[in-house]
């Protein structure tokens, strides 16, 4: 995995979504063609998880949420060593549940999981 996206990975976990969104913005503009749709979506996550945790807006990050998992869904299960399927229905389930209670989610925003080994791209 490219040290830039595992880079952006680790920040987004750390609940750091500006700097996600700046470290995988700079991975974006270097990626190749193939993989730019994939990383768009990715960068629209760390947007919609700044929008709610930042300024306390609910409506605008969902409906990001929402985009970017139509992006994500045709790289199930996995790719660039990321668990895609697992955080598509994780952010779902958070985005769901944003939305029915007016931004008063109980848990966490779901965290990017890794694939331990990876054979794909």
């Amino acid at each position: 995995m490219d040290a830039r996206l595992r880079e952006g990975v680790r920040l987004f976990n750390a609940g750091r979504y500006f700097a996600s969104h700046e470290s995988l913005e700079d991975f974006y503009h270097r990626a190749e063609e193939d993989n730019k749709p994939f990383l768009e979506g990715l960068i629209q996550l760390a947007a919609a998880c700044r929008l709610f945790v930042d300024f306390g807006e609910v409506q605008g990050p969902v409906r990001m949420v929402r985009q970017a998992m139509i992006r994500l869904e045709n790289y199930q299960p996995g790719y660039l060593g990321i668990r895609v399927k697992r955080l598509i229905r994780a952010m779902e389930e958070w985005a769901d549940q944003a939305e029915a209670d007016s931004g008063a989610v109980k848990g966490e925003i779901p965290k990017i999981l890794l694939r331990r080994f990876f054979f794909f791209r």
